[in-house]
């Protein structure tokens, strides 16, 4: 779900207030409307978003940073966003926004520290799950369009972000990729859109026990949101609330629902390769420390709000047909555990009702 369209509107009122208040006040205006040296192509090309988008980042970060326009020496907030935004999509900061911007070094890291704090503490407008029963039975049915899965309201996986950790720390750092990172648990809807974000860990956590104790899971387990269920990949356990392909599927009908039940999948694999494209800060996220990983969780989470943001203006998706791997690997084995009985006859109910014949266009003929 993305956020609510009112947001916009609710942003704008809130800042003529504040600028009405900052007259009174005498408070100083931003110095300068940094937007205004670019134009709309070259906006795009270097920060991969709109300017009605740029724009609306920039009020909202404005907003909860109001401190800052009481600041006669500091950076005004148009200039920490653009510093920012430079750093989260490009990975590195461009020689002509740091001549543009006149920061020092440690300046420029405590902005994007700044910004990302801000960004990230917005999870809970920007990203937000289904909140009713009808949202619920809205994104379920899109989900039933695409790949027949009936009741089933998001999608659930990890998204890993390489860190360069300590020698000493490193194969806590290590994933099933043989990579050191550090990952995200996300939920999303078939359009892409971000409906969860949270937990940031070490890259060699089970994404089972990503799961167990993330907060939408206990949410989930005392009924916050029906009976619907997350769609997951191969590192979660079949469960009341998470559905996933069956193992070894040995009739057609699982194989049929295993193939509706990967398709609909793929579209997390998607959107996070979508984020991580446009973000290539999340290509890797430098030295990390596994007792401090909240700069790192801020960093993630900033760039999905701004993902959110960027799908709610439709800022045009990045052409890319390289899909990020998916955790766990293929050869990785998934500790078994006790599947309960009531998760195994729902699932078979779905495929029962809804995967036992063939479409015709499956590939798997009765």
């Amino acid at each position: 779900m993305a956020f609510a369209p009112a947001v916009w509107l609710a942003a704008q009122a809130e800042l003529y207030e504040d600028d009405e208040e900052a007259e009174v006040n005498n408070f100083p205006e931003p110095q300068k409307n940094y937007l205004g040296d670019y134009n709309d192509d070259y906006l795009f090309e270097r920060f991969r978003l709109t300017r009605p988008c740029i724009s609306f980042i920039t009020d909202c970060v404005r907003l909860r940073m109001k401190v800052t326009l009481q600041q006669m020496n500091g950076p005004s907030v148009d200039e920490m966003v653009i510093v920012a935004l430079d750093y989260y999509v490009n990975g590195i900061l461009s020689t002509k926004v740091v001549d543009m911007i006149q920061m020092e070094q440690m300046e420029i890291h405590e902005v994007i520290n700044n910004v990302s704090k801000v960004l990230s503490g917005m999870v809970r407008e920007f990203i937000t799950f289904p909140a009713n029963g009808e949202e619920r039975a809205n994104v379920a049915h899109e989900i039933k369009k695409i790949c027949g899965i009936p009741t089933s309201m998001g999608l659930v996986g990890c998204m890993h972000v390489k860190v360069r950790p300590p020698h000493h720390d490193k194969e806590a750092f290590r994933n099933t990729m043989d990579n050191h990172t550090v990952m995200t648990q996300v939920i999303c809807d078939c359009e892409g859109n971000l409906m969860s974000v949270e937990n940031c860990c070490v890259g060699s956590t089970p994404e089972q026990t990503i799961w167990d104790m993330s907060d939408i899971a206990q949410q989930l387990k005392h009924g916050a949101h029906g009976t619907h269920w997350i769609i997951a990949g191969k590192g979660y356990a079949l469960s009341r609330h998470l559905l996933t392909t069956v193992s070894p599927a040995k009739e057609k009908a699982d194989r049929r629902f295993n193939a509706a039940h990967c398709m609909i999948h793929s579209v997390l694999q998607r959107t996070i390769t979508l984020v991580k494209r446009r973000f290539r800060c999340l290509a890797n996220l430098g030295h990390v420390q596994q007792n401090s990983l909240d700069k790192k969780a801020e960093i993630i989470k900033a760039c999905c709000v701004l993902h959110n943001i960027a799908k709610k203006f439709s800022v045009p998706a990045l052409n890319d047909t390289v899909l990020e791997t998916m955790h766990p690997a293929e050869n990785h084995q998934v500790p078994v555990v006790e599947v309960p009985s009531y998760a195994e006859k729902s699932r078979a109910a779905i495929i029962g009702i809804y995967f036992s014949h063939s479409s015709g266009n499956d590939g798997i003929s009765d």
